[in-house]
């Protein structure tokens, strides 16, 4: 079966989804497919860092219902629920369900629905592998281009600049992905990525986000759909 290729634009605004999932349904000439990734995130705290599960699902059809179990006998549930597209559904962690704690290492198995009662059911495998918390070096201007910096994190795969509206509603830009032997990356209002339609406004305060990316062990192809951990740092900056 074929993949989906969605653009999951406000979380990474990276090319996510893996795992083709097995159609309940056989007879279908036209069975509904669908791509799904789990991945573990970090953020900052004053208790130090901690970790939450990001799940993101892409169908071919529009999705009733979608849910993930963690591994093992009572793991924990998480509720999908439909982003812009109904075709994709996500589960964000709120703040409070990032914990010290790493969370559960092993399989998590997927329920996925559609419109139309067409089950899915599938597995995504998530290790113990993890980065560094990333940190934002400088973030300064030069001829009303913004540039970049941070120091090379081992086991980084790749790491992606993002850039939002100060309250962090509106996406407006994002790199490709970033080499990681890569240690800054610069951009302006001419430079590929911006959001259609967006441009930065001189003496405007935005959201600079950075991403340090590791792929899923074993993936040594098409990392960018393997996610298995993301660590971000951002940064409220005034336009020039």
């Amino acid at each position: 079966m074929k993949k989906v290729r969605k653009v999951f634009v406000g979380i990474l605004a990276l090319t996510i989804g893996v795992f083709t999932l097995v159609s309940c349904n056989k007879s279908d000439p036209t069975p509904l497919y669908a791509v799904v990734d789990v991945f573990v995130q970090d953020i900052k705290t004053d208790d130090g860092v901690k970790y939450g599960i990001f799940v993101y699902a892409t169908a071919n059809y529009e999705i009733k219902s979608a849910t993930v179990t963690g591994p093992g006998t009572g793991g924990e549930v998480y509720q999908l629920t439909a982003s812009s597209n109904k075709q994709q559904f996500v589960f964000i962690p709120a703040t409070a369900d990032y914990t010290s704690e790493f969370p559960a290492v092993g399989n998590y198995s997927f329920e996925i629905t559609s419109v139309n009662d067409e089950q899915l059911t599938g597995i995504d495998a998530v290790g113990a592998e993890k980065l560094a918390p990333i940190l934002i070096k400088t973030a300064t201007f030069t001829d009303h281009l913004l540039k970049t910096s941070w120091d090379n994190l081992t086991g980084a795969d790749a790491y992606v600049v993002n850039f939002y509206s100060a309250d962090k509603s509106k996406f407006i830009f994002s790199s490709n992905y970033l080499a990681s032997d890569l240690v800054e990356f610069e951009f302006g209002s001419t430079t590929s990525g911006w959001a259609s339609g967006e441009s930065p406004v001189a003496n405007t305060s935005y959201v600079l986000e950075l991403l340090g990316v590791r792929a899923e062990a074993g993936a040594t192809s098409d990392q960018g759909n393997n996610l298995q951990f993301i660590t971000l740092d951002s940064k409220t900056i005034t336009w020039q």
